[in-house]
């Protein structure tokens, strides 16, 4: 009997024993397998609940980070439930499906035809998003490189601030100790670093943590605009590159998230090259495109050197629909697909191409198969998806690549 409805994260379905998280410490003692039940989750839990079988909460979206890691770890999740916290009780045996969105009384079974028939080579890149490290070895194999590794959770899982990291030397080793275990695994192949992107309600748990409260943390101080206030921070993200590129990793690049403006390109770039990199020639540097301001600045980024660019979907909609990609309430605005976004990413790719610059999607978009059919038919050059989600993604991809080439034969499928 289904009890209860949400927002469908993916990653499949799970049952099991029911425990209401309230606050880190109950986090902490979270048992394997346990669903674990949260009005909202707070990034600093996530590295705690890798033992959940599945996980509920009141509030999120598709596009959350928490439901961006869940389906990373592969955990099924249902958020968006508004009163998970106030029907579920510990102890109640539930079975949570992380397709559908439904949360039902009980232990409930499914069976499922395979459908990732096999290993398929594309003519579109399909790279891999990683929040955590450990999981490149499992990956490497099947994907074409790293999208974005997500730097994030690297820092949390210490349990301290980056600046309290920064203040006692050890923020550059921490990186760089990460981002190591990513490009052995993957070496040749290319790995995308991300700079620093969290949003300040993020990182309020941490110790030595000074965030003042932001209204509306993901339109606040956050991602380059942030690391160009606090540029000790983002020096000590090039030293761990630096440190990287000397010891030999050719397959690492770089890219700057949520940019504004593309002065804040300029600015980044500059920093880069004050540290001792050389940009361009030690290391490709990209941009990530999330704001329309830049998406309507494409052909100055272009012309400021960027040397690829990532479309991200999920912020560039938030942007562009005055829609905040966290609440349940606007939800239903929340459209990726709406025309303005699809139009803004249309005049992207084209003017990518126009200068001979790759362009690739990353993050939840490329998670969904309507909107990667739109963006391969578009002509992007590659997605980065999720972990669970690259061999049903390649065999997808391969089939719109060969409808494509039919209808361009003159030939229907």
């Amino acid at each position: 009997m289904q009890i209860l409805r949400g927002i469908g994260a993916g990653a499949g379905r799970s049952s099991g024993r029911v425990r209401l998280i309230r606050k880190l410490e109950d986090a902490r003692n979270l048992e394997w397998g346990e669903v674990a039940v949260f009005r909202k989750i707070s990034r600093d839990m996530l590295p705690e609940i890798r033992r959940a079988g599945a996980v509920i909460a009141n509030y999120g979206g598709l596009t959350s980070h928490a439901a961006i890691t869940l389906r990373e770890l592969g955990i099924p999740c249902v958020l968006g439930t508004e009163v998970a916290t106030e029907v579920l009780r510990d102890g109640m045996i539930v079975t949570v499906d992380g397709k559908t969105g439904g949360i039902y009384r009980g232990v409930m079974d499914w069976v499922e035809a395979d459908d990732t028939p096999g290993f398929h080579e594309t003519a579109t890149d399909v790279m891999v998003n990683l929040n955590f490290p450990w999981l490149a070895p499992r990956v490497a194999e099947f994907a074409d490189g790293v999208g974005s590794v997500r730097i994030e959770n690297m820092v949390i899982e210490t349990g301290k601030h980056p600046h309290l990291l920064l203040k006692e030397g050890k923020l550059a080793g921490v990186l760089e100790m990460g981002l190591r275990e990513v490009l052995e695994a993957f070496y040749p192949k290319p790995v995308i670093f991300r700079t620093f992107d969290i949003p300040a309600d993020e990182l309020t748990h941490l110790r030595g943590s000074f965030e003042a409260r932001e209204r509306n943390p993901f339109l606040g101080i956050r991602a380059i605009t942030r690391d160009l206030k606090e540029s000790e921070v983002l020096m000590a993200e090039f030293e761990a590159l630096g440190n990287l590129l000397d010891s030999g990793y050719s397959n690492l690049q770089l890219k700057f998230p949520f940019l504004r403006d593309v002065e804040e390109y300029v600015s980044a770039v500059k920093l880069l090259e004050e540290s001792g990199v050389t940009p361009h020639r030690d290391i490709m540097v990209g941009a990530s495109v999330e704001t329309p301001s830049v998406a309507l600045q494409i052909d100055e980024l272009l012309e400021a050197g960027a040397d690829f660019i990532s479309l991200g979907l999920s912020d560039l909609t938030m942007c562009s629909l005055a829609a905040d990609r966290r609440s349940t309430r606007v939800a239903g605005l929340f459209n990726l697909s709406h025309p303005a976004v699809l139009g803004l990413v249309k005049n992207v790719i084209a003017a990518c191409h126009g200068a001979g610059v790759d362009v690739y999607a990353a993050g939840y978009a490329a998670t969904s198969y309507m909107l990667v059919r739109r963006l391969v038919e578009m002509g992007v050059d590659g997605v980065s998806t999720s972990p669970d989600k690259i061999l049903r993604m390649k065999y997808f991809i391969a089939r719109i690549e060969r409808s494509l080439m039919l209808r361009g034969a003159g030939r229907v499928e």
